[in-house]
């Protein structure tokens, strides 16, 4: 019998409150992956009057009764986890749900630190909520004009400069993932921002940091499952923009970077998966073919990966020409016999020779 944590089914009420205080409110929250998450677990971004205002806040969500004692609600903090917030870019707030009640509130913890700047110097801390803060649909408008007063501070030339600061800490996770965060938090429509993010994705060393950045990148590709309409049109990314990212995507996105993307395609491209948005970011590098037939061919690795990389090629390149892609199966599969025994494989290269294009995923 599998084991299932009982606290997660509190969390996941507790995430699934704020979703639909934020949703209800006209607003977007976004889920940040628990691995990478640095100590959130989701982005707002408040719409105003139908329009999104490409500025928000990240929050970290607690729920149930251990969140809660005989003085009021409580978020245990750790020192490093005081310092981070107390020194970061972005705008965060704590939220605790109390699953018997129903109720919600939230704590800026910037501000609370600064109003007890001794806790700096302490090994952990409560972190106390103030219930006149409730974290509810008839309250949101409050929250976001509390947050919005931030907006001119953490938009500015001064903390785009610091942004970047610290997003090149390329060996300091929490600097560099903070960095990045208020990057695209705050400065996502400078396509200079685009430049430093996607020509120093192989320099980082944290592989969160980069699974991050492909998700954010996936916000600005075409995914013909994803339909746009009346409602939600304004938040389509800006045509130039996402041109302005393809074209840095092909200049920056060589051998070294695809290779650190293609393990998140291994295991299956699933339309609706993590996997298939990274396929549609890679897809973005206009010569791709030619990167995936030289990874094949001459990177080491082990047979299934291999056979898995030239399984994509054969993916992106049969658009191009259909000739050249049997010719260079014949030769794979003649270099490398043991590719002969992947159905995946071979079944691909016969439907290509039938002339039978089928998408990936």
């Amino acid at each position: 019998m599998t084991f299932r944590n009982p606290h997660t089914k509190t969390e996941q009420q507790g995430i699934r409150y704020v979703e639909s205080v934020v949703q209800d409110s006209n607003s977007i929250i976004q889920k940040i992956d628990r691995d990478n998450d640095q100590g959130n677990d989701g982005y707002i971004e408040f719409v105003n009057e139908g329009l999104a205002t490409n500025y928000g806040v990240f929050v970290q969500i607690k729920s149930g009764k251990s969140y809660k004692d005989n003085k009021g609600y409580k978020i245990p903090a750790k020192s490093a986890h005081l310092n981070y917030w107390y020194g970061g870019l972005n705008l965060n707030v704590g939220i605790v749900y109390d699953p018997e009640i129903g109720k919600a509130f939230w704590v800026d913890f910037k501000e609370y630190i600064n109003s007890n700047p001794q806790i700096l110097s302490q090994k952990t801390h409560d972190i106390r909520i103030d219930e006149k803060n409730e974290f509810c649909i008839e309250r949101f408008s409050d929250f976001m004009e509390y947050c919005n007063a931030f907006k001119e501070q953490l938009t500015g030339d001064e903390n785009y400069g610091r942004s970047l600061d610290w997003f090149a800490y390329v060996e300091q996770p929490e600097k560099c993932y903070e960095g990045l965060k208020s990057l695209y938090a705050n400065h996502r429509n400078k396509p200079s921002t685009w430049f430093y993010i996607i020509s120093s994705f192989s320099k980082i060393s944290e592989e969160g940091i980069r699974r991050t950045i492909l998700g954010l990148l996936s916000n600005y590709v075409s995914n013909p499952n994803v339909f746009w309409h009346s409602a939600n049109i304004q938040y389509y990314p800006p045509l130039e923009l996402q041109e302005n990212i393809k074209a840095l995507m092909s200049k920056y996105f060589r051998q070294l970077e695809i290779e650190f993307a293609l393990p998140y395609m291994e295991n299956g491209i699933n339309k609706g998966s993590f996997s298939y948005l990274v396929f549609l970011v890679i897809n973005l590098v206009e010569d791709l073919d030619v990167i995936l037939n030289n990874i094949a061919f001459h990177s080491i690795m082990d047979n299934d990966k291999r056979n898995f990389c030239f399984w994509l090629y054969m993916h992106v390149a049969k658009y191009k020409s259909q000739a050249e892609v049997l010719q260079s199966a014949n030769k794979y599969f003649s270099k490398f016999t043991f590719g002969n025994d992947d159905e995946a494989l071979v079944g691909l290269r016969e439907s290509i020779k039938n002339n039978e294009i089928t998408p990936v995923g």
